[in-house]
């Protein structure tokens, strides 16, 4: 069953390989992301169930609206995020109208790391060394979803 209820760690993701209900997310090129419900909902839809590592990333022109979501398996290394950040914003960087990017790492045995600040520093400097601007990275978990971001106070970068 879908579940749109949040708890202290932050939205839960729908799962189960029972559910009825797939949830739908923004449509590629018709509803815009332009705020963590957007992304979260386009998340949702793509990461698998039951959870399994990998990272999801989509890049975004100055209005909200993509048309590619990636999906990379594998990435259990901590560090893995810093690549998927290089290689999708050199992507984007050859794409005059793109500006942003966000990503979402699945991680089924655990949530955020201590270091995961450090990784979003970086990852944010990579992603900005290529001309694009970082607005999200998100951390799904079997409880719910989080940001290496919230942990330096930083405010959303919506």
């Amino acid at each position: 069953m879908h579940s749109s209820t949040h708890s202290p760690r932050g939205p839960r993701v729908p799962r189960g390989p029972h559910s009825t209900h797939t949830p739908r997310g923004p449509r590629a090129n018709i509803d815009p992301i332009r705020n963590a419900a957007a992304a979260i909902a386009l998340v949702s839809t793509v990461i698998a169930q039951p959870l399994r590592y990998e990272t999801v990333g989509f890049l975004l022109d100055a209005n909200g609206f993509g048309d590619v979501v990636v999906v990379v398996d594998g990435t259990e290394p901590a560090d893995s995020i810093i690549s998927v950040a290089q290689c999708l914003a050199e992507a984007g960087a050859g794409t005059p109208h793109l500006t942003s990017l966000v990503l979402a790492t699945v991680r089924p045995c655990g949530g955020l790391r201590d270091d995961d600040v450090d990784r979003w520093l970086e990852a944010s400097d990579v992603v900005d060394e290529c001309g694009l601007h970082l607005i999200e990275w998100y951390v799904v978990d079997p409880d719910g979803i989080q940001c290496p971001r919230d942990l330096l106070g930083e405010p959303e970068r919506w």
